[in-house]
């Protein structure tokens, strides 16, 4: 079989290489009045047979939580075999996000509204402020004729937008996006660069690729649809900035003080800023690496002298790295659509306005990849690498209040471990749903009472 990509939101499949978004978040009210919404919405949203760089803006994608099919009036048999994960929403405690911490649930949203109030978000990307402008005054005027009321996420009255920084680059300087899983979207065979498509569309479940629902009218339902993480997180640049002026020439005795600051930065992310991979040069950027994502850590870096073992792409991708025999389903793979939020900052001082990443994480089944991914970050135990302390955290992007976790970094070298004490915050999370990002017949049902009989095959 091959999947029908006319049926699938573009989001899934492809990158949104447009320099503005929007993220319009909404509760719908009563039940016809989301139908209608959601009726009058897709004739809008882009799919994936659409060519994207001739395509006008704007770009659109809608994701819809599970409170949001229950409001759509979805038939209570159907919701039912649903994920779990999906169902229950986001749990702060398995995503790193302790009470208490900076990225308490209990204050995402800057306390405008609880993550249970989101109905759907609908994602909007346009080549300039104007475009920007014109979609956001229609998705708005269809959701007040409509009923809806929209979630405005920061205390300021402001919407949430993405803007590009340039050159594909975020906050700390890094460059974004080179990562990315090869999809076979039909039943051929898979090569060994290739995933199975199952891992990211639902209503193809498999046992070797299980999702929820597995099969049946409620699988019908939401044949070509994709789980997704919404994520609205912060990122701390004036601590990133002073941490490594501080610690880098420390580290890096032997190297001038911006050289040293370079290679601690690399250490952290397992990349150099323009993308090239330590374990293939270890000492310097090269340009002709930097897109490059052909290389191993089994062989290629067995001791963690060149990519520390605790850097963020060795702990979210570890490749060949073995793992605990506990861990039987490998090393789980996301879709990643990321863009950042709020203006460049230069130097140590912090100047108190709020910039950050806007993610979506596009998966098949949330607890395998979303939650074993935040479970590898908030604690790295899942190989025996780790076995030297196995309470260390993603250097980049772990929570330090997670208890019982250790707040060390440990960077291997030719000259024996160096241990950075106290690794501070460097992120936290502002908010977080997870929606589902319906195919256009799954929009089409959604929109009139068939979602609401469970017949349905």
């Amino acid at each position: 079989m091959h999947v029908e990509l006319g049926n699938v939101q573009a989001i899934v499949t492809q990158v949104f290489r447009r320099p503005i978004g929007r993220h319009l978040i909404f509760r719908f009210g009563e039940r016809e009045g989301a139908r209608s919404f959601v009726r009058e919405l897709s004739s809008g949203i882009t799919m994936a047979d659409a060519q994207l760089e001739e395509s006008p803006d704007p770009l659109v994608a809608v994701g819809i939580t599970f409170n949001g099919l229950q409001a759509l009036g979805v038939d209570a048999g159907l919701l039912a075999k649903f994920d779990a994960v999906y169902k229950a929403g986001p749990d702060g405690q398995v995503l790193g996000d302790v009470a208490g911490s900076r990225g308490d649930p209990a204050t995402w949203w800057e306390g405008c509204f609880t993550t249970e109030d989101v109905h759907c978000v609908v994602h909007v990307y346009v080549r300039s402020d104007d475009a920007a402008d014109v979609a956001t005054r229609t998705i708005r005027d269809l959701a007040r004729a409509a009923g809806l009321t929209e979630l405005i996420p920061r205390q300021n009255d402001t919407t949430l937008e993405t803007r590009s920084l340039g050159g594909a680059k975020l906050h700390f300087g890094y460059t974004d996006g080179i990562s990315q899983p090869e999809i076979r979207w039909d039943d051929a065979p898979d090569t060994p660069a290739q995933l199975n498509f199952r891992r990211f569309l639902l209503g193809y479940s498999t046992p070797e690729h299980n999702s929820a629902p597995p099969d049946g009218a409620a699988a019908a339902l939401v044949r070509d649809s994709a789980y997704g993480m919404f994520r609205w997180m912060h990122q701390d640049v004036a601590t990133f900035n002073r941490f490594l002026e501080e610690e880098g020439p420390r580290l890096f005795r032997s190297l001038s003080p911006a050289d040293a600051e370079e290679l601690l930065a690399a250490k952290l992310l397992g990349r150099w800023r323009d993308g090239t991979p330590l374990v293939l040069s270890p000492d310097r950027p090269d340009p002709a690496l930097s897109a490059s994502n052909d290389f191993g850590y089994a062989t290629g870096d067995a001791d963690g002298r060149r990519c520390p073992f605790s850097s963020h792409i060795r702990v979210v991708n570890p490749r060949d790295t073995p793992l605990d025999p506990a861990v039987v389903d490998g090393v789980p793979r996301v879709l990643r659509r990321g863009m950042p939020y709020g203006p460049p900052l230069e130097g140590e001082e912090d100047d108190g306005v709020d910039r950050g990443l806007v993610g979506i994480f596009l998966c098949a089944d949330l607890r395998l990849q979303i939650y074993t991914l935040a479970r590898w970050i908030k604690r790295n135990n899942f190989s025996p690498v780790y076995n030297a302390d196995r309470r260390t955290q993603d250097a980049l992007v772990g929570n330090r209040a997670v208890p019982g976790s250790t707040t060390n970094f440990r960077v291997p070298g030719h000259d024996g471990t160096a241990i950075v004490a106290d690794l501070p915050d460097f992120m936290y999370t502002k908010g977080t749903a997870f929606l589902l990002y319906p195919s256009k017949a799954t929009l089409t049902a959604l929109s009139s009472a068939a979602s609401g009989k469970e017949g349905r095959t």
